[in-house]
Parts: C-alpha cells; sequence; structure tokens
C-alpha cells in the first residue's frame, strides 16, 4: 500500500495530493502539461522534497515533515524510469545495468544481469554502448537497470513519448507482460488516455497541481464526477438542464438549450440543476427507414455537418433537426456549427461498414444508461 499526503509550493501552483495505491496497483497520473505529473513522481522518488505531509511505502516512511523524516533517494528502493532513460553513455549495457548493485559481489551482479537482460530480450547487447542502440533498445535498457534491483515502487515518466508508433506498441506489450509478473506498484506518468488506460488499473486526473479523480480506470472513463474530468477523458456531448420528474428507473432531464426531454440515470444527488454527458462512441446511428430504433428512448433527427475518415471508423459533427433556443453569444457561436459528437466503429465485415457524409440526415439513440450526471 501507497499512501500519500504532500504540498510543495511551486511558482506557478500548488502542489497539493492526497492518496493510496493498493499493493500490485498500476497508477496512471493522467492530465496537461505542467499540472504536476512529473513533481508527484519527484516526490515519491524522493528527488524532492515536499513543504508538509507524508509518503508511505508499505511500512516504511519515507517523508513526514512532522517528524521529520526525509530518506533519501538512494535510500528508498524506489525504481525510476526517467523521460530521457538516463542511461550513462560511457557504460555498456551491461555495466548501465549493474550500476545499483555496487553493494553486491561481482557474481551476484552477473546473474542478477543476465536474468533481466534475458527477461527484457537484451541478450547479446552487454558489451553495447547507448549510442550503438536504438531508442527502443535504450528503452530497454532503461527499464532492466530499474527492475534489476527490484523495486517496491516503480515510477515510469512518460516512457513511450519519444517512440514511434511501431515501437511503442511493441513496448507497450511488454510493459503489461512485466506488470502482470511484476510484485510491486507501479505509477506511470501520461498526456494520452488511452495509453493510461491499457497499462494502468487505476487512474488520476490532475489538474493546476490536484487530484480531480481517483479511482478505476473504468470509473474514470464512464463515471466521471465533474464536466473538467469529463473534457479530459473524451466525453464530448455535455448538455446543461433540469431535472423535472424522477422515477424508480430514471429521471426526465429537460435541456436548456434546446426544446428536448432526455431519459438520463436517475442522479444519486438532490439538484435539479444538473449536466449531462455522453460518450461520441456510446451514440448510437441509424437511417431514417429504421422504424423500431425510432421508437426508443432519446431519438433525435439530425444532419451530418462534418465527417472526418479514420482508420478504425469515422468521426461525425451533427446538427440536430431542432433549434438552438439560447441567443447565441461568442462563446456559443463555434458551438453551434455541431450539436453531437459521434464515433461510429467500422464493422467487423468491411463490406457492411457505411460511409456517412456531410449533409447526409440520420437519427441518433442515446441509451439511458450511457450519460453521467454531474450537479451545477
Amino acid at each position: 500500500m501507497i499512501k500519500a499526503q504532500i504540498t510543495k509550493k511551486l511558482p506557478s501552483f500548488d502542489l497539493e495530493l492526497q492518496f493510496e495505491i493498493p499493493q500490485g496497483a498500476v497508477l496512471g497520473l493522467f492530465g496537461p502539461s505542467g499540472c504536476g505529473k512529473s513533481i508527484t513522481l519527484r516526490c515519491l522518488a524522493g528527488l524532492l522534497e515536499p513543504d508538509q505531509g507524508f509518503i508511505k511505502v508499505g511500512e516504511q516512511t519515507f517523508f513526514d515533515n512532522k517528524q521529520k523524516i526525509f530518506v533519501p533517494a538512494r535510500k528508498r528502493k524506489i525504481g525510476f524510469l526517467f523521460q530521457n532513460y538516463a542511461l550513462f553513455p560511457h557504460l555498456t549495457v551491461e555495466k548501465n545495468i549493474t550500476f545499483g548493485l555496487k553493494d553486491l559481489p561481482k557474481e551476484e551482479q552477473k546473474k542478477k544481469a543476465h536474468s533481466i537482460l534475458t527477461k527484457m530480450r537484451l541478450v547479446g547487447f552487454e558489451n553495447r554502448y547507448p549510442f550503438q542502440l536504438s531508442g527502443g533498445q535504450q528503452q530497454r535498457v532503461a527499464l532492466a537497470r530499474t527492475l534489476v534491483t527490484d523495486p517496491s515502487l516503480l515510477l515510469l515518466d512518460e516512457p513511450f513519448s519519444a517512440l514511434d508508433s511501431q515501437v511503442k506498441s511493441k513496448l507497450e506489450k511488454e510493459v503489461i507482460e512485466l506488470k502482470n509478473a511484476y510484485s510491486g506498484t507501479m505509477i506511470l506518468v501520461s498526456h494520452s488516455l488511452e495509453e493510461a488506460y491499457r497499462l494502468c488499473s487505476h487512474i488520476a486526473v490532475m489538474e493546476n497541481g490536484r487530484i480531480l479523480q481517483f479511482g478505476s480506470r473504468d470509473e474514470i472513463v464512464h463515471q466521471p464526477v465533474n464536466r473538467t474530468v469529463a473534457r479530459f477523458v473524451g466525453t464530448k456531448n455535455i448538455f446543461d438542464g433540469s431535472i423535472i420528474a424522477r422515477n424508480q428507473d430514471y429521471a426526465t432531464l429537460r435541456l436548456r438549450s434546446y426544446p428536448i426531454d432526455l431519459k438520463v440515470p436517475n442522479p444519486n444527488f438532490d439538484n435539479t440543476k444538473v449536466s449531462a454527458g455522453i460518450r461520441p462512441s456510446k451514440i448510437r446511428l441509424f437511417n431514417a427507414n429504421d422504424g423500431e430504433l425510432k421508437q426508443r428512448e432519446n431519438t433525435l433527427q439530425a444532419k451530418i455537418v462534418q465527417n472526418i475518415i479514420e482508420p478504425d471508423g469515422q468521426k461525425l459533427f451533427l446538427k440536430l433537426d431542432i433549434p438552438f433556443v439560447e441567443a447565441p453569444t461568442a462563446s456559443t457561436q463555434a458551438i453551434q456549427e455541431y450539436d453531437l459528437q459521434v464515433q461510429v466503429a467500422k464493422s467487423e465485415n468491411l463490406d457492411d461498414s457505411k460511409i456517412y457524409h456531410q449533409g447526409e440526415s440520420c437519427y441518433i439513440q442515446m441509451p439511458v444508461q450511457a450519460f453521467a450526471l454531474w450537479p451545477t
């Protein structure tokens, strides 16, 4: 179990974090550039001392300002994979890996190095120098050096940011395999929600030095706690309105900007003023001839105002066939160009994959349980 409660005054914001990570979990720190993700890792690693709070890894206390405890980085037994790998250019692969094993006998160093070289598919590279390696190979050496000391906590600071997509995909697979074999806890910094979702069991969404939401990856993606988190995790469609009726199955939301009532999940709060969000991939699209689907809840007619063809489907921007009832402002003018964003996956049978075109009319259906709601 990792427990941390830390504050650190910084030039642009104050870092104020509190979290607990279960043993063996993989936590992704996700958020915009400059929000404090990498600084958080540096505090955990002992490379930066917080102003207040505590950091506990298992039974060990690495930092506690009240007890005047600050364990230096070299004594924390924490592995840190830097964004630029930080390999020693004058040392061979083997010597880079054994650098942190100086307290062990030479034979034990070689034994552990050979074991990790085998695990990381680096046998045969022992006597090469970093400049003789590709970016992916350098990353594997850096990861091997981090793992060879058997750290109880492994910190990865954007480990794939400098790699091309093909190498990145291969190394992600290796990290997933490593995660399954590694008994310690991992914390990974990422700008990519997709990457964090693939690699992590838990995600912390950060902004300006604070954690906006901490939870399982599915909770973060499908149950964002507020509008800001929803935007960060890809909930592109957000409506404001008022709850006008409730029953045991659903609530009725009257939209503020459109003459529409939507059926949404019954919220677990009393506010009647709410925002409701739905991910583009959750909206179903069908043509005007499908009479059965038109009878389902939350079915609306729309027109495609823009379509973007992607490798795995299409991204569509739709304008609802109803008037926008609020007077336009500078902030809403651009938004009125479209009302909804829809992600259409390509069919497994490529011959059945319909290509939607700009100007085409269609119907959309928004499932009740696909909405997330927040009080406003």
